[in-house]
């Protein structure tokens, strides 16, 4: 035990889930560049070989900009750290309606055994199909049929229908599953020796659940929960390979032809992997910069998780 309490990998996942949070609430502030209208460089001049030559943005990554830029000559960088806490907090705030919804199922079918059926069957139903292919077709069908894909010439009113829409079926499509999971573990707990003889002494449903069973399962819900947190930022990035994604963009009319980008307004990281890879070719680093980001984000969730059940007992 000592080994395990005395674990540096633990204590340096703590550092790395501490460091992500730092950067969520002040990367706004410690950003190097903006990422407002004052900021945007369409056409650069450097001195190559003693002679000035321009280019324009996206502009690859230097010393000036080291991720790189957009199309509009943002600091990816800047774009990234401004851009963090929109990709925790939503992925953070669906988790959360997962849970106040699965709960409160989980704890009554767990404990009275009412139920139980009909949870195990909608369990397999979302189970059984990958969620993506659930909540794809029907957030395509309102995400292009409101014309968010046009940016920002889109109505505001649309884009926050989208939001609610988005944030209902994602948070939908895991409820049975994660309230079956979550039963399953209150029916067990809810069998133990001590639970039956606080019931033989006259507790009550709610003081059995508040007393016994969910203080014994705090660890667990915390496992849960991230374990849920992590499926939902995967299930974002897959959505964001097809262009769906919150946030809300920006439409930038490029050359003289009348040619228009859309490009993330906020920075949130899907919808930088969503432009990124739009534009693979052209600006590799962006999507390289998203990917990457992300990898590391999903991998520190993951590290943390495992080391917290490694020191605190495993589900």
């Amino acid at each position: 035990m000592r080994g395990l309490r005395d674990n540096p990998l633990f204590y340096f996942s703590c550092a790395l889930i501490a460091v992500i949070a730092l950067i969520a609430i002040f990367g706004g502030w410690i950003k190097p560049n903006g990422i407002t209208e004052p900021y945007k460089i369409h056409i650069r001049e450097q001195m190559v070989d003693g002679q000035i030559r321009y280019s324009a943005a996206p502009f690859a990554p230097d010393s000036t900009f080291p991720l790189g830029t957009d199309h509009r000559g943002y600091d990816l960088l800047s774009l990234m750290l401004n851009g963090l806490k929109y990709t925790l907090g939503y992925a953070l705030l669906l988790t959360l309606f997962r849970f106040l919804a699965a709960l409160p199922l989980a704890l009554w079918t767990g404990a009275t055994g009412k139920g139980g059926g009909f949870l195990r069957y909608m369990q397999w139903i979302f189970s059984a199909v990958p969620a993506f292919l659930f909540v794809y077709p029907p957030l395509a069908g309102i995400y292009f049929g409101l014309g968010l894909q046009y940016g920002d010439s889109a109505a505001p009113e649309h884009l926050r229908l989208f939001t609610f829409f988005f944030f209902l079926m994602v948070t939908f499509i895991g409820i049975f599953p994660l309230g079956y999971q979550l039963g399953e573990r209150v029916r067990y707990y809810n069998e133990k020796l001590y639970v039956d003889v606080s019931r033989l002494m006259g507790a009550t449903l709610r003081h059995r659940l508040i007393r016994h069973v969910l203080p014994n399962m705090s660890r667990e819900l915390l496992f849960v929960f991230l374990s849920e947190f992590v499926q939902i930022l995967f299930l974002f990035g897959q959505l964001a390979m097809f262009k769906i994604m919150i946030g809300g963009t920006e439409t930038l009319i490029w050359d003289d032809d009348g040619t228009t980008k859309i490009l993330p307004r906020i920075g949130e990281w899907n919808s930088i992997l969503a432009y990124g890879i739009e534009h693979f070719r052209q600006a590799p680093w962006i999507i390289l910069s998203a990917t990457t980001g992300l990898f590391m984000l999903i991998l520190s969730v993951q590290l943390f998780l495992g080391q917290l059940k490694k020191r605190f007992g495993s589900v």
